[in-house]
């Protein structure tokens, strides 16, 4: 039994002119053999030799020889008890046919269509060889060639259709079937009629073989074939009702839930049933398969998971929510341990066995599910399944659905894996990582609607402060991203200790925390930064905390202009962003010696803090002289030759492309230019500054 737009095979093209591309031809036959001339005498003594190959050899000689004398030879080898000589026959057939295939729709006939042959007209290759597979048909009891002249008749397309019509009114038995096999074979819209009328006969065989022909034209002919096919979903033919449910499935046609229904009940239909489920659009779908979940068995309830999970992801989410979790509480434990990664005693949960799926998506459809039902055990499902790489987006979907819920089952984890012995991370790193990041959403969720002073909230963020300190570089960094957005100001001590740590994606992680820090608790911050400025070691987290706060007093402004150009590299980097963002038009000066510096990443992050300094300037007042003042700023960067610098100035926002101005900039600019800071000048002879260290911030 095949199902509903299974491949039929090479010869399943509407025409020659539509059936695409020729299946590859074996390698074993070079084309110059294929292509080389032979005596139709030598190819005939040829296929009667012992040998196999040689048969095969002689057979691919027929796709050039003539076609009238070719036929006879053909059907011989069609029927080659040898099923290579059959296949290599099919292929000469292929390559004569497209010798005299036409290359536009005929005059007078329909597109795509040829008229029989003209009296006096020498016939195709197609109509002479459908005349003689047809009369093979009628004749011959050989198995083989039967089933090869079925291939190349359906091949032949529309040429053969009129034809095979007629013939399924004059043939009797087990060759009608072949026929109507054919038919569906040509992909001819045409042959939908004479196939209906099938339908209607009593031979259970037939019909069987009519309807899987009309579904496997559903792309070529979509609505006609949809109405044929919901009409057989009342059949009394159940094999006839399980072809025309496939091929709606096929189709995506949805089916109505009142006619669907029934068939859910019948175990035969049930799997295709299941399927068509998923694409219903009942509300009343959704509570069926959830029903159904409660008792279903291997296969089954694998079915009506993927059914659930389609339908969770369409316009009935809302009615498949409310459905799980008015369900039986044994649906949720189900859902659950099909989620499992191992059942009782290290063996595969028993819902998967014997799927044909990948059971690693069944496993995370029911997670989904078992979410969604916020079943008993689905947060600690969760939990597990973040361990394994193929399943951590599914699980922190999961974690998602449950919220709040799902906090005691991952602080129950990080309590039991958040420790300072390396040992203890190997494999685990991604898992804990990616769980203190759900965790720090669910946390920062629930502190904007709800009490901040929770207690989960703060044995959360105690696992949190402790994960700061992971000799695990990718939990060390999410648990200082997580401070920025639940983290106390308590916190900032241990942040800023982070800046200076050995791991540079570490101290990365620590400067942005302690912005997101500073920017939640500002008196906090401004206190600290005052701190900070007095010790050379914390000169970095100092002005990190001043830019964050966006403002700062002349003694701030002195000591960022202070280490802008004394400081260690990082320190001078934040200094020249601080000092940007605090002091405005008046830290040009500072820039224009930063974009100099020695060092490429205080070069970058002067040339981006320009970028976004010229675009906040107007051209009105006293504003426009500062702007055409940086406007020579930025000329000199796009005069340096440094790609990467005037990158970063157009990442900040100088208009490099769009502002005519710049060329006429970069030509005044291109010779050294002296920038005037303070008593002395600095000569800038294509802005060429020191060795390239560090990383772009």
């Amino acid at each position: 039994m095949s199902r509903a737009f299974d491949d039929l095979g090479p010869y399943s093209g509407p025409r020659v002119s539509d059936a695409g591309a020729w299946p590859t031809e074996p390698e074993s036959i070079s084309p110059s053999v294929r292509s080389t001339p032979m005596p139709i005498s030598a190819i005939a003594a040829a296929l009667d030799a012992d040998d196999a190959e040689e048969r095969r050899q002689a057979a691919a000689r027929l796709g050039r020889a003539e076609v009238a004398e070719a036929l006879p030879l053909l059907l011989r080898a069609l029927g080659d008890p040898d099923w290579r000589v059959r296949k290599e026959a099919t292929y000469a057939c292929h390559r004569l046919i497209q010798q005299t295939s036409p290359s536009a729709p005929a005059q007078g006939g329909a597109e795509g269509e040829r008229p029989p042959a003209a009296e006096g007209e020498r016939p195709s290759a197609s109509q002479l060889l459908v005349g003689a597979l047809l009369d093979a048909l009628r004749t011959s009891d050989d198995v083989g060639l039967r089933n090869a002249a079925i291939e190349v008749l359906g091949y032949c397309g529309r040429d053969a259709t009129p034809a095979l019509v007629g013939a399924l009114a004059e043939l009797a038995g087990d060759e009608r079937k072949l026929v109507v096999d054919a038919l569906g074979r040509t992909r001819d819209p045409a042959a939908l009629d004479a196939l209906y009328a099938t339908l209607g006969e009593k031979d259970d065989n037939l019909r069987q073989s009519a309807i899987e022909a009309i579904s496997g034209m559903g792309l070529i002919a979509r609505e006609r074939v949809t109405d044929i096919l919901y009409e057989r979903l009342a059949d009394r033919d159940r094999f006839v009702r399980l072809t025309a449910l496939n091929g709606l499935n096929g189709l995506e046609a949805p089916v109505p839930w009142r006619v669907l229904a029934p068939l859910i009940d019948d175990p035969i239909l049930r799997s295709s049933a299941l399927v068509a489920a998923a694409l219903a659009e009942s509300p009343e779908a959704p509570r069926a398969l959830c029903a159904a979940l409660a008792t279903a068995r291997g296969g089954a309830f694998a079915q009506l998971v993927r059914a659930l999970a389609r339908l969770a992801e369409g316009p009935l989410a809302s009615h498949v929510v409310t459905s799980l979790r008015a369900a039986p509480l044994e649906v949720g434990a189900r859902l659950v341990q099909a989620a499992a990664a191992q059942g009782p005693g290290g063996a595969e949960p028993p819902s998967w066995r014997g799927l044909g799926a990948d059971p690693v998506s069944g496993r995370a459809q029911a997670l989904v599910l078992a979410a969604m039902a916020r079943a008993p055990g689905a947060a600690d499902a969760a939990v597990q399944a973040m361990i394994e790489p193929a399943l951590v987006e599914t699980a922190q979907r999961a974690l998602g659905l449950l919220g709040e819920e799902a906090l005691p089952a991952v602080l129950a984890y990080l309590e039991r894996h958040v420790d300072p012995d390396p040992d203890l991370w190997e494999g685990l790193d991604d898992a804990t990582a990616a769980l203190i990041d759900g965790a720090v959403a669910i946390a920062e969720q629930r502190g904007r609607g709800g009490d901040p002073a929770d207690p989960s909230l703060d044995e959360l963020l105690g696992a949190v402060r402790r994960s700061v300190k992971s000799p695990s570089t990718l939990v060390a960094t999410s648990a200082l991203y997580g401070l920025a957005k639940i983290g106390a100001a308590d916190d900032f001590e241990l942040v800023v200790s982070q800046t200076r740590a050995i791991s540079l994606p570490v101290a990365r992680a620590a400067e942005s925390a302690l912005a997101g820090l500073s920017e939640r608790y500002p008196e906090a911050a401004r206190a600290l930064a005052r701190r900070l400025m007095q010790a050379e070691r914390t000169h970095l987290a100092a002005a990190i905390v001043i830019e964050a706060l966006g403002s700062a007093d002349p003694e701030e402004l002195a000591f960022l202009r202070s280490v802008a150009s004394a400081g260690d590299v990082r320190a001078r980097r934040a200094a020249v962003t601080a000092v940007a963002v605090a002091a405005g038009v008046a830290a040009l000066d500072v820039l224009s010696l930063s974009l100099a510096d020695e060092e490429r990443e205080v070069r970058l992050a002067a040339a981006r803090a320009l970028g976004r300094l010229y675009a906040s300037l107007s051209d009105a007042g006293r504003a426009g002289d500062e702007r055409a003042r940086a406007r020579e700023l930025l000329g000199l960067v796009r005069a340096s030759g440094e790609p990467e610098l005037v990158a970063a100035a157009a990442q900040g926002g100088a208009p490099f492309r769009s502002d005519p101005p710049w060329g006429e900039a970069g030509d005044r600019l291109s010779a050294p230019v002296s920038i005037e800071v303070g008593e002395g000048a600095v000569s800038t002879p294509g802005m060429s500054g020191g060795p390239p260290s560090g990383k772009v911030p």
